[in-house]
């Protein structure tokens, strides 16, 4: 039933992202979100659903008469530098089919933030890739909230295919979304929807606690201090508190908070020191390739971190941990990208996420506290801190969400340097 109801939609999806390529765009980031094969069981299954949007988005886009004025940004050159960096490891040392797979995964998600630069360009054209957000990977949390309530707790949150792998990069994808959505939240003035946003970022809070990840948990405390130190809606952010406190914790189990007191532990605790154990190994192949790294997850290979186990005790300002009996991945985006890209990738990395902040930090100074786009700009900034506190244990570098963020603060100094005003708005020196 499912399949021939997307296939009754699927000429109208077609000829909608003809018509317009941010509709195209929008498809297209909905199903790199949420894989179509995660909710088809039959003949779709076997639909290159992604793939199709995406050729639909490129072909409209050069079709496309009155084409948004482009102008290069250093962002921009950063990203396609970082891209670029990323394949050296793999095209020295990979030899798994695996890592080849994980760097076609990355580089489809630059050829869609490429796009978005391209792209996006009005206040609706933001929104109606939010609203895909929301409709992929919000509609998601929600649904798994539901569940987690409807069961009394005993549903467990593991993930699904594509992004959204396991419960820590749900949580992770969540926690980033949430400030996406009350900005949304913040634009819409019919009540009904307003409530039916907050209604998805509530459940969104939900299930971040029910995925039962630690760092999922670190990063919304973090979003929710930073909120009640720099917003006026103190009692707002204690209303939301309340209510998902009366909702969930009867339903957390003894093992939850067995699990989060483990943070107070941390040196301790099992898995956190397998951890840095694989911090340790991934640092001491960026110091043997800073230039170029090994590949993506090079370090998980057997051959490759056993070689490093005599070299751990050289790293004495880390925990002593013990020797590991099987390979992991990094478990952290700064540690991921130091082995994967060496140290040259990790600056790379790091002045990404330091010109992103720094862009917003400019714009925001250039608009009112009334306009859309300060109160867009403060949502991102919001979503890419948490994502450098939630990311700092997990292996995430590559999140298809963190580039989409990246194209909208790319889309918005376009529109300043380009027209030297907000767009539609006056300019504020």
């Amino acid at each position: 039933m499912r399949d021939s109801l997307f296939l009754l939609c699927f000429p109208f999806f077609i000829y909608y992202g003809l018509r317009a390529p941010v509709v195209g765009l929008c498809l297209w980031f909905w199903t790199s979100m949420y894989p179509m094969q995660n909710w088809l069981y039959g003949f779709g299954l076997d639909l290159r659903i992604n793939l199709v949007f995406s050729l639909i988005t490129i072909a409209s886009y050069f079709f496309m008469k009155n084409k948004p004025e482009y102008r290069i940004t250093g962002l921009f050159v950063l990203v396609v530098m970082f891209c670029l960096q990323s394949s050296l490891g793999l095209m020295f040392y990979s030899v798994y089919e695996f890592q080849w797979e994980s760097f076609s995964n990355f580089a489809k998600g630059i050829v869609f933030f490429l796009f978005c630069t391209l792209l996006i360009r009005k206040k609706q054209h933001f929104e109606a890739v939010l609203a895909f957000l929301c409709l992929a990977l919000c509609f998601y949390g929600f649904m798994e909230a539901l569940k987690y309530i409807s069961t009394g707790g005993g549903h467990k949150i593991i993930g699904i295919q594509g992004p959204l792998g396991d419960n820590n990069k749900v949580a992770l994808g969540l926690n980033m979304s949430i400030p996406l959505m009350l900005y949304m939240a913040s634009e819409i003035k019919n009540i009904r929807i307003k409530q039916f946003f907050w209604t998805i970022i509530i459940g969104c809070i939900i299930a971040v606690l029910a995925t039962a990840s630690r760092g999922g948990l670190l990063a919304l405390l973090f979003m929710g201090v930073y909120y009640w130190w720099t917003t006026g809606k103190k009692f707002s952010i204690i209303f939301v508190v309340i209510i998902v406190i009366a909702i969930v914790a009867p339903l957390l189990p003894d093992a939850w908070f067995e699990r989060m007191d483990t943070i107070q532990s941390a040196d301790s605790d099992g898995s956190f020191l397998s951890r840095v154990t694989f911090w340790k190994i991934n640092f001491l192949a960026a110091l043997d390739h800073p230039f170029t790294g090994m590949g993506f997850n090079t370090t998980a290979i057997q051959s490759i971190w056993q070689a490093y186990v005599p070299d751990l005790d050289s790293l004495n300002f880390f925990f002593e941990t013990p020797v590991p009996e099987i390979g992991f991945v990094a478990h952290s985006i700064y540690f991921e990208v130091l082995g994967n890209q060496g140290l040259l990738g990790f600056v790379l990395f790091i002045l990404m996420l330091l010109t992103a902040i720094r862009n917003i930090n400019q714009m925001l100074t250039h608009f009112e506290k009334i306009e859309w786009e300060y109160r867009l700009l403060k949502a991102i900034k919001i979503s890419l801190l948490t994502f450098c506190v939630g990311g700092a244990a997990l292996n995430a570098a590559y999140f298809e969400l963190l580039y989409l963020l990246f194209a909208m603060i790319i889309c918005l100094k376009i529109s300043v340097d380009v027209n030297k005003q907000p767009i539609g708005r006056r300019f504020v020196k």
